[in-house]
């Protein structure tokens, strides 16, 4: 399995954003497709996924919540995918959690925009934190891929925001890239650059799974979700990683070989599992 480079590491260092080339296999891309393009069908319908689709600033739908409670046959899968589980190990530490899944959409015709933006619950250290974005589809500016403004998770939190104030106005900023991806690349975003995207006027779909993800200690320090979040996505974690081992893809050569951080549960084939995981603030818990 395709692991990540110390070059592709760097890069995201220098410039808060690196894109992966070809991560998913052709196997694996075509059940995401499908499992993702049925939620899809069943939020514009006004099925059970609908409720936990949230909608852009033109009033359409285009984020869907906790993707592993909408029942589906890939996201688990992703999440196990043991070029994510190598990234993570080096660039967050043994004791990383996956904290939060979502499937994001463009509809085609009139596909959501997001405005620039910094990623919520972004901190002042100089931790790595970050999304992991997988790309089914082709990403490009015809269909309003993502822009990023390289080295703007440097900047002081009042920049940031005045340049991403700027960009409500005026979509087009200075230093702007367009992030342009094919099918089964992944893209990793810090929290604190600066991105966005336009309306997607083309005729396409566009499609992304982002898992973002903390270390146990970094929460701990800036205390961003009640302890027993960390268990529940540690429990979450280790379930996932047993489904792409007993559901593997044709492709898969390799399975992650993971020890949960210490402090955190084990969790054995038949105990129950929450596939929510709901993320609640410290003394928050159900």
């Amino acid at each position: 399995m395709r692991k990540i480079t110390d070059d592709e590491i760097r890069f995201f260092d220098e410039n808060g954003y690196v894109i992966c080339r070809t991560v998913l296999h052709a196997d694996e891309l075509e059940n995401f497709r499908r499992e993702s393009a049925r939620l899809i069908e069943e939020v514009q319908a006004g099925g059970p996924a609908g409720a936990h689709c949230g909608r852009g600033p033109e009033g359409i739908p285009y984020y869907l919540h906790y993707l592993h409670a909408q029942p589906n046959s890939f996201s688990l899968r992703l999440l196990a995918h043991p070029f994510i589980g190598d990234l993570l190990t080096r660039m967050v530490g043994p004791d990383f959690i996956p904290c939060y899944e979502s499937l994001v959409f463009k509809l085609p015709g009139n596909g959501s925009s997001v405005p620039w933006h910094r990623d919520g619950l972004a901190q002042n250290g100089d931790e790595r934190i970050f999304n992991i974005d997988l790309y089914p589809d082709r990403s490009t500016v015809r269909n309003s891929c993502v822009w990023v403004i390289p080295g703007s998770h440097l900047w002081e939190h009042e920049r940031a925001m005045e340049t991403a104030q700027r960009g409500q106005e005026r979509f087009e900023l200075p230093g702007a890239v367009p992030a342009e991806l094919e099918p089964g690349d992944v893209l990793l975003h810090h929290v604190k650059v600066l991105h966005g995207s336009t309306v997607n006027h083309s005729d396409e779909l566009r499609r992304v799974v982002y898992f973002d993800n903390r270390a146990a200690s970094w929460n701990e320090k800036y205390r961003w979700f009640d302890r027993s979040v960390l268990e529940k996505r540690c429990r979450l974690y280790q379930y996932a990683l047993h489904e792409r081992r007993m559901n593997p893809y044709p492709s898969d050569d390799e399975q992650l070989d993971y020890t949960p951080p210490a402090g955190q549960p084990r969790w054995q084939p038949g105990e129950e599992i929450d596939l929510r995981a709901e993320r609640v603030a410290p003394g928050k818990a159900a």
